[in-house]
């Protein structure tokens, strides 16, 4: 599944529409559950009541960790759709029938996040992607130093995707250490999943206008909500 942004509703339309077992079926989600959309703890829940979950760590993720662990709000992370998601718990903690244990209860999903997967077949599941220059992992290097943060360079790095598109790809090194390689991070053009050799980019623009994409990497089948801006009476990150 790809990034999700707090559409919890187009999360619900995919699970639908996939049929998705969340008792029995394996989901990897590839980073970017929050921050948009004003329902980041509804989109956590739903991740949370999967019983096979990978969950890939994005950039935005990391955010949110920091905020809830440490009470540390990134300069950039409010202007990048993070008021939705301090919103949202604020909103959470605030109800009557709340525990207020709402985000106490969310910690531990944020801090079991990977930074990546590599499964049996060897196909790599990462946010963003690396640094191919420094070689792999060794290119996922800390970008942030403050204590705690989780922040790393392959929640952010987008020169895999760009090396891919640069027309040069039919030799590109980096995709052949690998089965497949599936990404999120940068939205693609009119909600379509971006395929390049073996690389999938499956952010198809939930956080801004476009739709939330779930895929069967076996069949190679393409599920997706509706367009989000139709799901919401706000605009959420546009």
């Amino acid at each position: 599944m790809g990034d999700i942004h707090g559409a919890a509703k187009a999360m619900k339309q995919v699970f639908e529409r996939a049929q998705f077992d969340k008792k029995h079926d394996t989901l990897i989600q590839i980073g970017d559950v929050v921050d948009g959309w004003d329902e980041t703890p509804e989109c956590v829940d739903l991740l949370m009541a999967c019983n096979d979950l990978i969950a890939v760590r994005g950039n935005h993720d990391i955010w949110a960790h920091d905020w809830l662990k440490y009470g540390i709000r990134h300069h950039m992370w409010e202007r990048q759709g993070g008021k939705a998601t301090i919103d949202a718990y604020i909103a959470e903690v605030n109800k009557e029938d709340s525990t207020g244990d709402e985000m106490e209860r969310h910690l531990p999903f944020f801090d079991k996040q990977v930074d990546w997967y590599i499964d049996e077949e060897n196909r790599l599941f990462i946010h963003g992607g690396w640094n191919y220059h420094a070689g792999f992992p060794a290119g996922a290097k800390t970008l942030l130093t403050m204590a705690g943060s989780l922040a790393r360079e392959c929640h952010w790095d987008r020169d895999l995707l760009m090396g891919a598109r640069s027309g040069k790809h039919n030799g590109f090194t980096p995709l052949k250490a690998f089965k497949e390689i599936y990404i999120g991070h940068t939205a693609t053009e009119d909600s379509e999943v971006e395929n390049i050799l073996n690389l999938w980019n499956v952010d198809t623009g939930a956080g801004w206008s476009g739709k939330l994409t779930m895929m069967d990497i076996n069949t190679k089948e393409i599920f997706q909500s509706d367009c989000v801006l139709d799901l919401y009476d706000h605009k959420g990150r546009r």
